[in-house]
Parts: C-alpha cells; structure tokens; sequence
C-alpha cells in the first residue's frame, strides 16, 4: 500500500501547522502619516486594522484637473453613507505631492468640503500627508500607480479613482469616481458593507 508523502511526515511528526492564510489588504502598507489636524499614525493601524470599511482617493491641493470634482463627489458621498455606516466608515484622501502639501494646506484644502472640523453626524474624512518614501510606498501598495515610471512621477496624470472594502470580509473594489453617485453608493454598500442592511437597505 502507498502513502501519500505529507501522510508519512504527518504521522510521523504531529500535524504540521498550516500557515495562516494572508489577506489582500495586509500587503497594505503601514505608511507613517498625518492628517489635516496634526494627527499622526500608521495608515495600516489606523485605517485597515479594526474592521473599518473605508473609502481611499489620492489627490492634490494644487490640481486643476479632476481632483476637486472627485472631492465634491466624496463630500456627497460621506452624508449619505454616514447614516449607512455610521462610525465604522473613514474617508481616506491622501496627497501624492506631498513636499508641497503640508498640514496646513491640506486643512485649508479641506476646508471647501467640510472637512475642516469633526462633524459628529459625519463619517470621519482624513486627508493625508507625509514623508514622500512613506506616501510613495503606501499608493503602491494600494495599487495607485501607473507602471510606466515617468507617468508614475507625474502627479498630474492620476486617475481619478475611488478604492473600498474593509478588513473584516476583505473585499475590495476601485470604480471611477466620475460613475453616478446611484451606483457608487449601491457599489460601495455591497463591496465595503458589514451587515445585510448595509449591504442592500433591507433589515435582515
């Protein structure tokens, strides 16, 4: 009679441990960061760890181009999913010229869309800054690059681009931030959802 060779080995030394499985979302850098108010933390600590669904963008204060409509679209996006989600969803906005945007103006970039304060009826909107090798590691490893490197480096060829999920199911999705609101919202409930309710508007 044979045996398979992992049989063998298992008998003879025990059940070999099986090493746990790895999560899409744990490649997710933990990038030293700072906020509009001068908060700083690890992005993987604060946003990823903790089951918290989050929406993530990049953007820059000097933009002329799609990023103010992108942040318009977020600021419409945050009061109707915050009754949804309530104070389990973060908006995640993180600069990609980050030598030239500092703290201070990113609050002032804030500022247009509300976000210059904490609103406690609002889901919390965080925008981002930090050491350019942090940021430079935290957009790859979220998947906000362009894999030509001369594009990549050119902060005015971004896409306009929405990401979404949370840990706890570690489902994840990117849609352009120029859809309709309707299927972004229907799009981000599903993806990022934690309860049945959240995921379609029925009570389960």
């Amino acid at each position: 009679m044979r045996f398979p060779l992992m049989q063998i080995l298992n008998s003879l030394c025990g059940e070999v441990a099986q090493p746990p499985r790895l999560k899409v979302c744990d490649r997710y850098a933990n990038a030293r960061v700072e906020n509009q108010f001068g908060e700083q933390f690890g992005f993987h600590d604060r946003f990823i760890t903790g089951d918290r669904a989050v929406i993530i963008n990049t953007m820059y204060t000097q933009c002329r181009g799609t990023c103010p409509g992108t942040s318009a679209v977020l600021e419409s996006l945050r009061e109707k999913l915050s009754p949804v989600f309530g104070d389990r969803l973060s908006i995640v906005s993180i600069s990609i010229d980050p030598l030239v945007d500092t703290r201070q103006r990113l609050l002032e970039f804030a500022t247009g869309y509300g976000a210059e304060t904490v609103v406690p009826q609002l889901c919390e909107w965080h925008f981002l800054t930090g050491r350019k090798v942090e940021i430079d590691s935290l957009r790859r490893s979220l998947g906000f690059y362009d894999l030509n490197p001369r594009v990549d480096q050119d902060v005015t060829q971004h896409a306009s681009t929405l990401m979404f999920g949370n840990s706890a199911s570690d489902r994840w999705a990117i849609m352009p931030s120029e859809s309709p609101e309707a299927q972004l919202i229907s799009t981000i409930r599903r993806v990022a959802g934690f309860t049945f309710e959240q995921k379609y508007g029925i009570p389960s």
